[in-house]
């Protein structure tokens, strides 16, 4: 029988040397301690069947050696500066808010990566499985290849020059506050697009399914033909002389601080 070791902040726990003492590891699933301080966790070999691991909001600075059973791992707003190697059944990791210049090898299996917040200036290679890719508020200058089945790409807030080939399936495009002078071409399953706060001086075609727009703060002097789909466009504070024609099914629209006013 399997069960969780599961610990809230507004329950007492002050010795985490209970895992040490815990009898039957191999059959904990689960262990949530979180919020709690801790700056070290023992060693989590025995625990072979643990698939989920939830630390985040402590002060850690390293992680033990981590279980291959492992899942999923919570890791959030700690002290680290690096991770160990990684479990090869990891599906989601989640790092953000810690002091990271570089991450280890990726498992095969991860589908869902969230390290922003931290002070990467590369990524290593990424897994073919991955879909959502978090990595805002970091130092990167250069996106590694993007995996075919991504469907979500947060890389705001870093130094990019420029994005790498964006896959097909691809529906979240948020890459605002980067040095980017143009986009790739744009899949069509594009619903949101976040290219604000750049050096861009020309749009590429847009996706037919896209929604949103924001693309303000850039030094735009025209833009592509709007899809019908689109229901939100900032374009405000460019260098725009003309609108396009806008779409019947538009439901907001900031074109202020262009290099001429519209009527």
């Amino acid at each position: 029988m399997y069960y969780t070791l599961f610990n809230y902040s507004k329950q007492r726990f002050d010795n985490i040397n209970i895992l040490k003492t815990l009898n039957n590891k191999h059959n904990v699933k689960e262990i949530n301690i979180s919020y709690y301080k801790f700056s070290l966790l023992p060693n989590l070999e025995e625990f072979i069947n643990l698939e989920m691991l939830n630390y985040y909001y402590n002060n850690l600075t390293e992680l033990p050696k981590l279980p291959n059973s492992l899942k999923e791992l919570y890791c959030q707003n700690n002290q680290l500066t690096q991770l160990p190697k990684l479990p090869i059944n990891l599906i989601n990791l989640n790092c953000t808010y810690n002091k990271l210049i570089e991450l280890p090898l990726l498992p095969d299996n991860l589908k869902i990566l969230s390290c922003k917040k931290n002070t990467l200036t590369q990524l290593p290679k990424l897994p073919n499985k991955l879909k959502f890719l978090y990595c805002s508020n970091n130092k990167l200058i250069k996106l590694p290849n993007l995996p075919t089945k991504l469907t979500h790409l947060y890389c705001d807030d870093n130094q990019l020059i420029q994005l790498p080939l964006l896959p097909i399936v691809l529906k979240h495009l948020y890459c605002y506050y980067n040095q980017l002078t143009q986009l790739p071409e744009l899949p069509n399953n594009i619903v949101a697009l976040y290219c604000n706060n750049n050096q861009l001086t020309q749009l590429t075609k847009l996706p037919n399914k896209l929604n949103e727009l924001y693309c303000q703060n850039n030094q735009l002097t025209k833009l592509p033909l709007l899809p019908d789909n689109l229901k939100k466009i900032f374009c405000n504070n460019n260098l725009l002389t003309q609108l396009p024609k806008l779409p019947d099914n538009l439901q907001y629209i900031d074109y202020g601080n262009n290099k001429k006013q519209f009527n």
